[in-house]
């Protein structure tokens, strides 16, 4: 008997704890998958408690739920839904699970939370990855948040909040590196004037280039150049390379 209470007991922690599948379904099968095998856990775990369903047991199956699909999308796409797990968590803690229909309901309710969460991630990549690009196409023009948002029709105050949350930077910030890493490739592998890699990156004057390339390098352009073109005549790096320090 004690035996069989032990397994009992194992099998309904499994089904409180252990959201792995759930998380999978959501994320591959679409909200009503990951709500059909949610709803059929709770139906599992109130039966082996002898269809008594315990307000504890409820939370804590529900705050199982959220940290694992937290987690589950951090581990998976890199993106932290740190806001909506909080917001699920005060939910939780503010609820009262009478049934396991309350336990059921309140867990579609966050799985729900998550799909729109991860819905607006993908459209924040979306408009990352064309904000990127439109840059990169234009990267000799002068170059604004209100003239890259207009260019692919969102809020500029959209495209700064994008930029700091998936891209992990500023958007003027994203702006002088990429022309940074322009200059860097037409110095190496080009002959073309400073003054005309200067203006093909986008800067308003030669000199403002040299001030900020200077800045972010650690070199004046001229001897960028040179630093490169000698270790290329040596062997030491390849055109598409940066060059290495001189010891």
């Amino acid at each position: 008997m004690h035996g069989e209470a032990n397994k009992l007991n194992t099998e309904k922690l499994e089904l409180i704890y252990n959201m792995r599948s759930i998380c999978e379904a959501l994320m591959h099968d679409g909200e009503e998958a990951a709500a059909a095998l949610f709803t059929e856990r709770v139906k599992e775990a109130a039966a082996l408690s002898h269809g008594l369903f315990a307000s504890e047991d409820g939370a804590i199956m529900l705050d199982s739920l959220n940290h694992a699909l937290y987690d589950h999308y951090q581990f998976c796409i890199r993106a932290s839904f740190a806001e909506c797990c909080h917001k699920n968590r005060a939910s939780i803690r503010s609820g009262v699970f009478r049934s396991r229909e309350d336990v059921a309901a309140a867990g579609i309710g966050i799985l729900r939370s998550y799909r729109r969460a991860y819905a607006a991630f993908q459209s924040e990549c979306d408009h990352l990855e064309r904000a990127r690009n439109h840059i990169r196409e234009h990267i000799s023009d002068k170059l604004t948040l209100e003239s890259v948002s207009a260019a692919i029709n969102i809020s500029p105050s959209y495209l700064s909040r994008t930029f700091s949350a998936a891209a992990g930077m500023t958007f003027c910030d994203y702006v002088r590196d990429e022309r940074m890493a322009l200059a860097c490739r037409l110095l190496r592998s080009s002959r073309i004037s400073i003054d005309e890699v200067s203006e093909r990156c986008g800067f308003s004057t030669p000199n403002y280039f040299s001030t900020v390339f200077k800045k972010c390098i650690g070199q004046a352009p001229a001897a960028y150049r040179a630093q490169a073109s000698a270790q290329i005549r040596r062997g030491a790096i390849g055109l598409c390379e940066a060059p290495k320090a001189e010891e």
